[in-house]
C-alpha cells in the first residue's frame, strides 16, 4: 500500500472528517438518484469512479480514454454472456479471440484512447461468474453512462468554484 505523505501532511483530521462527510453525500445523492431512476448496476458508475478519480486523480484529460475504454470493457462483458446464445460453442471461441486482440492491442499500445487499463478492469470484473449470471448488461451500461455524468459534472463544478475562490494573483 502507498501512501501520500503529502496529502496525510496536509490532511487534519477535522478535514478528513469533513471530507469524509462530503462522500457521504456524494455518493448518498448517486445512490438517491439511481433509486428514483430505477438503475440497479450501480457497481459500473462506481468502478469507472474508482479508476477515474482514484487512479487518474479525476483528470478530465484522461476522461475520454476512461469513459471509452469503460464501454468497451463494459461491451465485452456483454459480449461474453451473448455471443454464445447468439452463436452457440461457436460463440465463446469468437470473444477468446476478440479478448486476444484487445490484449495484443494493449500490449503494443495501439488504440490507448479504446484499449487501456479501464478496458480491462471493466473486462476483468464483467467476466466474474456471478457478475455474468445476474447482470443486466443494459441497466448496468445505462448505471455507468449516469455516473459519468454525475460524477464529472460534480468535479467540474467543485474545479470551477474552488478556482473561483482562490484570490487574483
Amino acid at each position: 500500500m502507498q501512501n501520500d505523505s503529502s496529502a496525510a501532511a496536509t490532511m487534519t483530521p477535522g478535514k478528513g472528517l469533513l471530507v469524509l462527510g462530503a462522500i457521504v453525500v456524494v455518493i448518498g445523492s448517486f445512490l438517491a438518484l439511481t433509486h428514483a431512476l430505477a438503475i440497479h448496476n450501480v457497481w459500473a458508475a462506481f468502478l469507472f469512479l474508482l479508476y477515474w478519480a482514484g487512479i487518474e486523480h479525476a483528470s478530465f484529460e484522461k476522461l475520454l480514454p476512461c469513459i471509452v475504454g469503460a464501454a468497451l470493457g463494459l461491451l465485452m462483458g456483454f459480449l461474453l454472456k451473448m455471443l454464445p446464445v447468439w452463436l452457440g460453442d461457436p460463440g465463446g471461441i469468437v470473444f477468446l479471440v476478440a479478448v486476444l486482440v484487445l490484449v495484443y492491442f494493449q500490449v503494443m499500445g495501439w488504440v490507448v484512447t479504446a484499449v487501456n487499463m479501464v478496458t480491462m478492469l471493466y473486462l476483468t470484473v464483467t467476466t466474474i461468474p456471478s457478475i455474468q449470471s445476474g447482470v443486466d448488461f443494459v441497466d448496468a451500461a445505462v448505471a455507468l453512462a449516469v455516473g459519468i455524468v454525475f460524477f464529472t459534472t460534480l468535479v467540474w463544478v467543485g474545479t470551477a468554484w474552488q478556482k473561483r475562490r482562490q484570490p487574483a494573483v
